[in-house]
Formats: structure tokens, C-alpha cells, sequence
């Protein structure tokens, strides 16, 4: 009946497991109603009986426990949300606000931060490929060493963004502002940055097949794209 219980609390459970204190809570409650059906059989209750009465005991707890995890989540997305290492492709954070969070080590692909704020967030050796940062702050985030293929970034704002040593081939930054973004050692190999503007943007990588076209420049990133032979033909210089 053990098995039982706790596949009764991973029901209720399952959709908040996301925060630690949530994961406490849970293991909490499951040894004490394991105790409480032991009693129970000690007092002459057969296991279905003991089990049932354990459960009944409880009441309806998922409403607690939703306070719990959205006053929990509340918090960490006001001091840092840590989400390393986890595996959640696909997930939905559109519009959450998380300073200074880490995803590091942690699949996410295909999941979307449209319109998110994760200014300072660090994303060190994520799979990111395809998740979508359409409009979302990512002003001194740290994409690190991360797979962002096929990611899009439309509206964002990539402020003193470091994606330094990350693969953003055939990514698409068109008509972007960057100011102090950091590209080195990136793949950039069929990355198109037509009609961006460049402020103090550093690109220390290969960048001969990177697309410019139409692009404003300071000439400090200028000078350094040129240092690094990119096709800069049809840029202007300010």
C-alpha cells in the first residue's frame, strides 16, 4: 500500500514539483500518512481499510498546495529562480520575470520566453535550439556555451548579452540593436544580421559567412568584424 500512497501523492503533486519546497512538502506529508496507515493496521484495520481512512484523513489538499507553489514561485522569480539541470523541453514561460536566474545544464528546447524579463539570467550549456525569446529582456544574460539553432529573438533585447561560445548558426537577428553584446568564439556560420545596429559589440570568431548586410556599426565592431575578414560590403560606419 506504500507504492499506492505515494502514487496518490504524485498525482496531486505533479504539476508543482517544479520548486524545492514543494518536493519537501510532498515527502513531508507521504511519511507521515505512511506512519498514520501503519497505525492504523496496528489497530486491527486491514490494508485497503487503513489506506482508505489515511486518504480520507487529508481531505482535499491541492488547493494548499497550488498556494504554496505559486507564493513559492513568486518568490524565487524576485531573487532568482534556479532551474539547472532540469529537463523540460517544450515548456511555456512567456511572461515570467526571473532575475538573475540559472537554467544552466538544463534541456530546453522549443520552449518559449516570449515577452519574458531574465535580464542577468545565466543559460550556461543549455540545449536551447528553437526556443523562442521573441521581446523577451535578456539584457546581461549569459548564453554560454549553449545549442541555440534555429532560436528566434525577435524584439529582444540583447543588452551586454554574452553568447559566447554558443552555436547560433542560421540564427536570425535582423534589424536588431545590440549594445555590447559579446559573440566570441560563436558559430556563427549562416547567422544573418541584416539592417542591425552594432554599439561596442564584440565578435573575437569566425564570421566569414555571417551576413551583414545593411547593418550599422560603430567603428570599434567595424574594425573588429573586419579583423575577423567578414564580408562587410554593404555596411555603414558611424
Amino acid at each position: 500500500m506504500s507504492d499506492k500512497l505515494k502514487t496518490y501523492l504524485d498525482g496531486i503533486f505533479s504539476s508543482y514539483e517544479d520548486i524545492n519546497a514543494i518536493k519537501e512538502i510532498k515527502l513531508e506529508l507521504y511519511q507521515n500518512l505512511l506512519e498514520k496507515m501503519d497505525d492504523l493496521k496496528r489497530e486491527g484495520l486491514s490494508e485497503e481499510a487503513a489506506y482508505h481512512k489515511t486518504i480520507d484523513s487529508i481531505g482535499d489538499i491541492s488547493e494548499i498546495v497550488e498556494a504554496i507553489h505559486d507564493k513559492t514561485r513568486e518568490l524565487h522569480q524576485r531573487v532568482g529562480m534556479d532551474l539547472s539541470k532540469s529537463n523540460m523541453p517544450n515548456s511555456d514561460f512567456t511572461s515570467v520575470k526571473v532575475h538573475d536566474g540559472k537554467f544552466n545544464y538544463s534541456n530546453l528546447e522549443g520552449s518559449d520566453f516570449t515577452g519574458s524579463d531574465l535580464s542577468n539570467s545565466s543559460f550556461k550549456c543549455s540545449n536551447l535550439d528553437n526556443a523562442i525569446f521573441d521581446r523577451a529582456n535578456l539584457r546581461g544574460a549569459k548564453l554560454n556555451k549553449s545549442n541555440l539553432g534555429g532560436a528566434s529573438f525577435k524584439e529582444a533585447i540583447l543588452d551586454d548579452t554574452d553568447f559566447s561560445y554558443s552555436n547560433l548558426s542560421g540564427v536570425c537577428f535582423d534589424n536588431q540593436t545590440f549594445n555590447g553584446t559579446i559573440f566570441n568564439d560563436a558559430g556563427l556560420k549562416g547567422t544573418s544580421f541584416k539592417n542591425a545596429v552594432f554599439r561596442n559589440v564584440s565578435f573575437k570568431t569566425n564570421v566569414k559567412k555571417t551576413v551583414f548586410d545593411g547593418a550599422t556599426m560603430d567603428k570599434l565592431t567595424y574594425a573588429i568584424l573586419k579583423g575577423n575578414k567578414a564580408n562587410l560590403d554593404n555596411v555603414t560606419v558611424v
